[in-house]
């Protein structure tokens, strides 16, 4: 095993080759945001002397729930600001694609050390792939006039400049950047897409199951769910000035966050993502005021076929009529009978009409009023639905659940529960996402056609092809989905 040695801004750092590919692992980016530094934006990282080891990962943010697969990062710390570089070369002249990759978890738990998510597959194809870690729960979004607010969102930012700063050192082309995530992680692009302080720090854009507009069945204030939170914690901690605040013990700050998080179900109710309550909020400073449209980037966005059946398990709840009567009631408000007249046909198991509703309402509605929007802004982009079930997820009933496409995309599925078609499935997806993050689109018209005025979706399911236009049999609550179904043969 080689031991590479790079020379940034702040030092050398020494990674590791495997396989051809150049890896070095727990990068700090920032000053650790610890003690005076907690709660405060992140600042500078200082230079260091000598060869830094970047062999092992970085810990990761004080978490309770989130994360998605096994985070391999040794332990839990507010010192935490690291990433992660996967590269197959080091030559300053190579100007590869630049892939930096923001982890979900609900924006509680997670990080750039996850397993599922590794970048060495993408990295063989030619990308330079980052990924990192950033404050979550009430560490990273916290919203106080005394403390300050989007603490999170300004680590990701301060990634971006590192990104610009230093990537090159890595094979990278930090004038071609592309961010990309899935669920809080595309939100986390969505916010980006938005920040003044992002502005030209990164050139395309991906959002995977999250990041479109607000769900159409939440009649909150913007930010209310998280200034109430952030008001409840603080006085769980015993009020007092922003500096006493600072003091608290970290394992107290990390209890009160999960408390007031919102993912402590109420008896009996159906809990959502809009339920959560650590998130940027729109401060006027850091993330606008308004609701502007995202910058003008090459955009790619979508969402999978059972998103809910990551969050509503087979025997978790009576799903029987009456609570479907009152999920689509919540969800649906004066569009209820209509919905679940639609999930009744064909008669459906109940548990399929639970997925359905929820998969529809959360995922799949906000991103076809983000996908219209954009059409009126005469904005060329393009967007997927992932159907593809592995034969694990056919025997277990996940189907093509919320997080799903991420072990197709990363090229980390494992020997139990993929096949060949999964794999092909797999090699498909790395090199059309590669390819936007390279071009600006994920293929030529032929292959994905852009959104445009035929609302085209892109199934993915097998390896795609053109096909037909058809009518989701779900009905959205403010329009129907028009899918391009492309589930064609293998060749």
């Amino acid at each position: 095993m080689t031991r590479p040695v790079v020379r940034t801004a702040h030092g050398l750092l020494q990674g590791f080759t495997e396989a051809g590919i150049h890896k070095f692992r727990g990068v700090p980016y920032a000053e650790p945001p610890v003690g005076r530094l907690r709660w405060r934006p992140p600042g500078p990282m200082a230079e260091w002397t000598g060869i830094r080891d970047a062999t092992e990962f970085g810990p990761i943010c004080p978490q309770t729930v989130g994360a998605v697969f096994t985070t391999r990062a040794s332990r839990e710390s507010e010192d935490c600001l690291y990433l992660n570089v996967w590269t197959r070369s080091l030559d300053s002249r190579a100007r590869q694609p630049v892939m930096v990759w923001i982890h979900g978890g609900g924006y509680l738990g997670g990080g750039g050390c996850e397993d599922g998510t590794d970048g060495s597959q993408l990295a063989a194809r030619g990308a330079t792939v980052v990924s990192f870690n950033y404050r979550l729960g009430a560490f990273g979004y916290l919203a106080s006039p005394e403390l300050g607010s989007n603490f999170g969102v300004q680590d990701q930012i301060a990634v971006l400049r590192w990104v610009r700063d230093t990537i090159d050192q890595f094979g990278g082309d930090p004038g071609c950047v592309t961010i990309f995530g899935q669920s809080a992680g595309a939100h986390s692009v969505r916010t980006l897409l938005s920040c003044p302080a992002a502005e030209g720090l990164f050139h395309r854009a991906i959002l995977q199951s999250g990041g479109g507009e607000r769900f159409a069945f939440d009649r909150r204030e913007p930010n209310s769910r998280t200034c109430a939170a952030s008001r409840e914690l603080i006085a769980r901690l015993g009020g007092g000035n922003a500096e006493d605040l600072r003091r608290v013990p970290t394992d107290a700050v990390k209890a009160a966050s999960h408390l007031f998080s919102g993912v402590i179900p109420r008896r009996g109710r159906v809990h959502t993502p809009a339920n959560l309550a650590w998130m940027p909020v729109a401060d006027g400073e850091i993330v606008p005021a308004d609701n502007p449209p995202p910058a003008p980037v090459p955009l790619l966005l979508g969402y999978t076929r059972n998103e809910a059946r990551y969050f509503i398990k087979p025997g978790m709840l009576p799903y029987n009529r009456l609570l479907l009567w009152a999920m689509t009631r919540a969800l649906a408000g004066s569009e209820a009978r209509a919905v679940r007249s639609a999930l009744a046909a064909g008669k459906p198991p109940m548990y399929e009409r639970f997925d359905r509703a929820y998969t529809s309402a959360v995922f799949a509605e906000p991103l076809l009023a983000t996908a219209e929007r954009l059409s009126d802004l005469d904005r060329v982009f393009h967007c997927y639905r992932f159907d593809r079930v592995s034969p694990g997820a056919a025997r277990s009933a996940d189907l093509a659940k919320h997080t799903a496409e991420l072990r197709y995309l990363f090229g980390t599925l494992t020997a139990d529960g993929y096949d060949g078609t999964d794999r092909q499935v797999s090699s498909w997806m790395q090199a059309r996402w590669i390819a936007f993050a390279r071009d600006g689109a994920p293929a030529d018209e032929s292959d994905w056609p852009a959104y445009g005025d035929g609302g085209h979706v892109t199934l993915i399911d097998g390896v795609p092809a053109q096909g037909r236009i058809d009518e989701d049999p779900v009905v959205p609550l403010q329009h129907r989905i028009r899918l391009s179904s492309v589930a064609g043969d293998l060749g």
